[in-house]
């Protein structure tokens, strides 16, 4: 039997912790390496971690000088010697067929990534089952099913064969740390089996690690722009006929990060400076006249101060 390792970041989740460990343990597929890392956890994690330890021999626990999540799961990455590797968040479940239904799905298909359906949940009750219909996809098209997709990203409802992740680590010191990390190992795969079963229940919460605020929205945002830009770039040198699709959605979100970003200086500085980058890239591609308009009118509806244009010279068109 394959080992599945299952890398578990831990902070400040004492009220769930226990929970998430139940469901995990009492997985139907056995042969497992279970890696808990506390990421300095300030409330009862510690212990918690260490006890399910002592009374199951699959569990390696890991305490951490504080890194964050990203920092946490590279630890278990390192870690891992399992063939395939899954992603649980501590706050979260999954059931008890989590494991063996996810690797059966890559057995089946041949396929180097699983993804399964998942339901978000609040308070105990269901706001949302996010289901998938039963499909295979080459790594090209699932990377261009990132465009109209946000659920591609996710990285827990998702099992992934180690050799797609050879080379591949979460960014850390960043909001946002999955998505990107997704799309590496995507783009190393061949192929990427979906279906329709839901196997993991996300918790919807708004303390602990779940923040808000003006300066957080900020960062997820300066996060956005800049992983937006390393795919685009990593997109046309492995599959450049995607270019056309990937540069309109290119054109879309910074559109849309425009509108964002006003009133935040930093950031609206971070998408001009994007702006300038690409665009003789957006204005002369294959993209709707539309499009390019609207694009066109996200730099020049502002002064020329706020866009530090100088007088009688337009920077844009050099």
């Amino acid at each position: 039997m394959e080992l599945v390792s299952m890398i578990i970041p831990v902070y400040g989740v004492e009220a769930y912790l226990g929970e998430c460990l139940e469901t995990v343990l009492n997985q139907t597929y056995e042969n497992l390496e279970i890696i808990l890392i506390d990421d300095e956890s300030p409330d009862y994690c510690p212990e918690i971690c260490d006890q399910h330890a002592q009374k199951d021999a699959r569990i390696k626990v890991i305490h951490q000088k504080n890194g964050g999540a990203a920092n946490a799961r590279n630890h278990g990455l390192d870690m891992a010697t399992g063939e395939y590797i899954c992603f649980i968040d501590s706050d979260d479940k999954i059931e008890n067929n989590y494991v063996e239904k996810l690797l059966n799905a890559i057995k089946k298909s041949q396929s180097d990534v699983a993804v399964c359906s998942f339901k978000q949940w609040y308070k105990n009750k269901t706001q949302d089952s996010i289901g998938f219909k039963n499909k295979e996809y080459s790594s090209k098209d699932y990377i261009r099913k990132f465009l109209s997709d946000w659920t591609c990203g996710l990285i827990w409802n998702k099992m992934f064969d180690k050799k797609t992740l050879e080379g591949v680590r979460f960014e850390e010191g960043h909001k946002i740390d999955d998505e990107f990390f997704t799309y590496q190992a995507i783009l190393k795969a061949e192929k990427v089996a979906i279906f329709d079963e839901s196997l993991y229940w996300y918790r919807m919460r708004k303390s602990g690690v779940m923040l808000s605020g003006t300066q957080y929205q900020a960062q997820m945002l300066k996060d956005r722009l800049e992983y937006m830009t390393k795919r685009y770039e990593m997109v046309i040198e492995k599959y450049p006929d995607l270019k056309a699709e990937y540069l309109y959605n290119l054109t879309d979100n910074l559109i849309s990060y425009t509108r964002q970003a006003q009133g935040i200086k930093e950031l609206e500085k971070d998408v001009r400076a994007i702006k300038k980058q690409y665009w003789n890239r957006i204005m002369f591609g294959l993209i709707p006249v539309k499009i390019k308009y609207s694009f066109f009118r996200s730099f020049f509806d502002k002064t020329k101060e706020e866009l530090n244009v100088d007088e009688g010279e337009n920077h844009y068109f050099e």
